[in-house]
């Protein structure tokens, strides 16, 4: 008679209950998740309809991002924190940081990139790059406020090319951090500044020519470049005593005409759709569908709880986030020309997760 260890039997139930026959009618890409539930480790990997489950890591400590599978398919960055570890996490214990490793998409190959720790990072279109943020520079990154979290650090943007190793930052030390790809590859879209305020910026990728957008007194953060490389979205919030108000939402071209306020809510997060037509925008309260031509948003919020970490799936049809309804949290989908909600995970729960881009 053969044994099988409660580890394996585990598993394997949980992945006949949560990979069951399909309850979606496409499987053009996959989904990537790693469990919150006790006892469900590592990260698994099934079809967009649910099928073909598996285990693909039994790692407890990793993390993954909406931008850890590559555009190619062929490989995920991802977070984690191991045993060998342990001297770059002391070395680097800066808030929302964390060693950041790399691994071919069928869970081979896994390495640390640097030997110190991340906050945020993007893959490059053709798959050969990663943009990423990180304080390790900022001389009083190991200060005793910073590690007690009472005081944030300076971060730089990154630019590390995969195929050379070669590195260089692209932006001075400073506050409101963040990055995008221009669709082609060829340029980036940065923010970065003081506490009191930000901008954003056009820049190349060796870092000799740069662009200012905004120019202005605000906190303007998070650029995310549109489908047809047209504009630039980014989140502008009010500086500290400000006393006008101009948080919201703002699109703007690449050479920086045409800005308008597109929405005034109060953002942390905000996304293109495939055909870039609209903008996902998610605040501490609600999800939001905002046309970017002016017409009336859409609530996309579920009366059965908050939204997390939401983002459009590869086809442009539904919006998938993480949902915490029973007290534990899944992966719902909503169809946007249904607005119909649907579960995706059954008896798997699910902390962080990304998709694969559209299988061709």
């Amino acid at each position: 008679m053969v044994r099988i260890s409660p580890w394996i039997a585990t598993y394997l139930l949980i992945l006949m209950i949560a990979c069951s026959p399909a309850q979606h009618t496409t499987g053009d890409y996959k989904i990537a998740l790693v469990p919150s539930r006790a006892g469900q480790n590592g990260i698994f990997i099934m079809n967009s309809d649910t099928t073909g489950g598996k285990l693909l890591m039994p790692d407890p400590m990793v993390q993954l991002t909406p931008f850890s599978w590559s555009p190619d398919g062929k490989k995920f960055a991802f977070f984690a924190a191991r045993r060998d570890d342990a001297r770059v996490i002391t070395k680097y214990p800066m808030p929302y940081h964390f060693p950041l490793y790399m691994m071919d998409s069928g869970g081979f190959n896994r390495k640390r990139l640097f030997d110190y720790t991340v906050s945020s990072f993007k893959w490059s279109p053709d798959s050969r790059q990663l943009l990423y943020t990180s304080a390790y520079e900022d001389p009083e990154h190991a200060d005793e406020a910073v590690k007690q979290g009472k005081k944030t650090p300076m971060s730089g943007i990154y630019l590390y090319n995969l195929q050379t190793g070669e590195q260089q930052r692209l932006s001075e030390l400073g506050k409101n951090c963040f990055g995008d790809w221009s669709p082609d590859g060829a340029r980036l879209a940065l923010s970065f500044g003081t506490d009191q305020s930000s901008d954003i910026y056009v820049v190349s990728l060796d870092g000799r020519h740069k662009r200012c957008l905004t120019e202005s007194k605000s906190i303007n953060t998070r650029p995310v470049w549109s489908p047809d490389g047209k504009s630039i979205v980014y989140i502008s919030a009010d500086s500290p005593g400000s006393k006008d108000s101009s948080a919201g939402i703002y699109v703007i071209k690449t050479d920086g005409s045409g800005k308008k306020r597109v929405s005034e809510i109060g953002a942390y997060e905000v996304a293109w759709s495939p055909d870039g037509k609209s903008l996902l925008i998610q605040s501490a309260a609600e999800l939001v569908l905002a046309s970017v031509d002016g017409s009336p948003a859409s609530d996309l919020t579920p009366v059965i709880g908050r939204p997390l970490d939401a983002v459009f799936t590869p086809d442009g049809k539904e919006v998938m986030f993480r949902l915490n309804y029973d007290g534990t949290w899944h992966l719902y989908a909503i169809r946007l020309d249904t607005k119909k909600l649907r579960q995706i995970t059954g008896n798997l729960s699910a902390s962080t997760f990304c998709l694969s881009p559209l299988r061709q």
